[in-house]
């Protein structure tokens, strides 16, 4: 994947070697913890594959990111109005930010570790920054929680310079959606054919899960297999990263799952559906027959 070029986010990481040295760390924790037995569903659960079928650390980072702007809007308030009435609602919507800080980060790792090269760098500085982030709000609640009012200015600087970080951390998580295309639908521009369309394969080139790769007219790649004497095709390109999905390896109970080689990714190829992060959405699912030359035809669903 190429990098973005004449940006903020690419001259920060561009020769920001030393990011690499936490990367490795962070990397390593990530896909050590993974590595443990029984933490693939925590996975698909933190990518967002499964239950929301989309990536959930851009949601949760909503909450944050929100949230924290609201308690600096009413610390703010309070400045100009000095009304204590406001302190338990400010302390309130702090204390669900951390919280929701927790996931986001979390789940903000999980998606980070399949990256790599000036993705891999950018993605580890968002991530420090908001590290410093949570760890200015944190230190501001902490001063908050003694309910003393000589306590509540410094608490708010601190918060106040948290949220000018926390807008360059933001900055860098939009350049990674933006800017190298992180958790993005590999399929969003994808152009299967509507029409039914004759493919160059025949029917009888087909063995029991030995995918082959056809391509359409538009040049869309067309992942072909036969299960158990049945015909099936998807895409070919996985959603999460663009992987080769004919090159992974069959995986499941009734061996019906194609897994990607890059990622890991799973995906059913009965309906496209995804099972696995993560990627956290299906290929696109296409109906397949032999016409009566015997060659495969096809048309997207």
């Amino acid at each position: 994947m190429s990098a973005p070029r004449n940006t903020v986010g690419h001259a920060l990481v561009k020769s920001a070697k030393w990011l690499d040295g936490f990367a490795n760390v962070f990397g390593a924790i990530v896909k050590g913890f993974y590595s443990i037995p029984g933490t693939r569903p925590l996975k698909t659960l933190l990518h967002g594959t499964w239950p929301l079928k989309h990536p959930l650390h851009p949601a949760v980072t909503d909450l944050t990111v929100g949230g924290y702007v609201v308690v600096v809007l009413l610390d703010v308030y309070y400045l100009v109005t000095n009304d204590v009435g406001l302190w338990r609602a400010t302390d309130f919507v702090l204390v669900l930010s951390l919280i929701s800080s927790v996931v986001a980060i979390i789940s903000g790792l999980t998606d980070w570790n399949e990256t790599f090269g000036e993705e891999r760098r950018t993605g580890m500085l968002h991530g420090l920054l908001m590290v410093a982030t949570n760890v200015g709000f944190a230190t501001s609640m902490v001063l908050r929680s003694g309910g003393l009012a000589d306590q509540r200015v410094p608490a708010i600087a601190i918060s106040i310079i948290a949220l000018a970080v926390l807008l360059v951390a933001a900055y860098l998580g939009g350049e990674m959606v933006f800017g190298y295309g992180t958790e993005v639908n590999r399929q969003a521009w994808a152009d299967p054919p509507t029409k039914w369309e004759l493919l160059d394969i025949p029917v009888k080139r087909l063995e029991d899960r030995k995918p082959i790769v056809a391509k359409t007219k538009k040049g869309f790649a067309v992942f072909l297999v036969q299960l158990d004497g049945k015909l099936y095709a998807m895409g070919n390109t996985c959603t999460h990263a663009g992987g080769p999905l004919n090159e992974g390896k069959w995986v499941g109970g009734d061996r019906c799952e194609i897994e990607c080689p890059w990622h890991a990714s799973r995906f059913c190829v009965k309906d496209g559906d995804v099972r696995g992060g993560p990627a956290t959405f299906p290929q696109v699912r296409l109906q397949a027959r032999e016409h009566d030359s015997g060659f495969i035809e096809v048309r997207a669903n």
